[in-house]
């Protein structure tokens, strides 16, 4: 009987303690997230490579990225020359915001500031023309800011 209540009280010591160290990781997990982002930084929404025989792509965001007030673009790896983005509200609105220039990689797009105090983002749709250099092709990522 004994022997039971020990084995008993081991298990549970055991269980408690796996228990703590994975809430400790996850809380750990969650602070290293809000700690590498803070109120003003840019969130990386997502990520398209774009296929330079099509002219169009898009970006889906999801609800739970949350509200944003900015909106930008990084291009990587080829050229592109970017006509305009379709930004696709979750309320079912949009907005055009033209650009109709070329961008290198490594440059960014400006700064697009979203209409109203903070919208959601359902995706963005992306019209460009593709640029003939043998550089491969293009990788787009959407960021927004809070």
């Amino acid at each position: 009987m004994k022997m039971m209540k020990l084995l008993s009280l081991s298990l549970l010591v055991s269980c408690s303690t796996l228990m703590f160290a994975a809430e400790k990781n996850s809380v750990k997990a969650k602070s290293a997230k809000t700690h590498l982002l803070q109120p003003g930084d840019w969130e990386r929404l997502g990520t398209r490579t774009v296929d330079m025989r099509g002219d169009h792509d898009e970006i889906l965001v999801t609800i739970s990225d949350g509200l944003f007030t900015k909106l930008r673009l990084k291009i990587m790896k080829a050229p592109i020359h970017l006509i305009n983005i379709n930004v696709v509200f979750g309320n079912g609105e949009n907005q055009n915001f033209v650009f109709n220039k070329k961008f290198e990689p490594g440059s960014f797009t400006r700064v697009l500031d979203l209409p109203g105090n903070r919208r959601i983002i359902k995706k963005v749709k992306l019209n460009y023309k593709s640029v003939p250099v043998g550089n491969g092709r293009a990788v787009i990522t959407l960021f927004g800011k809070h």
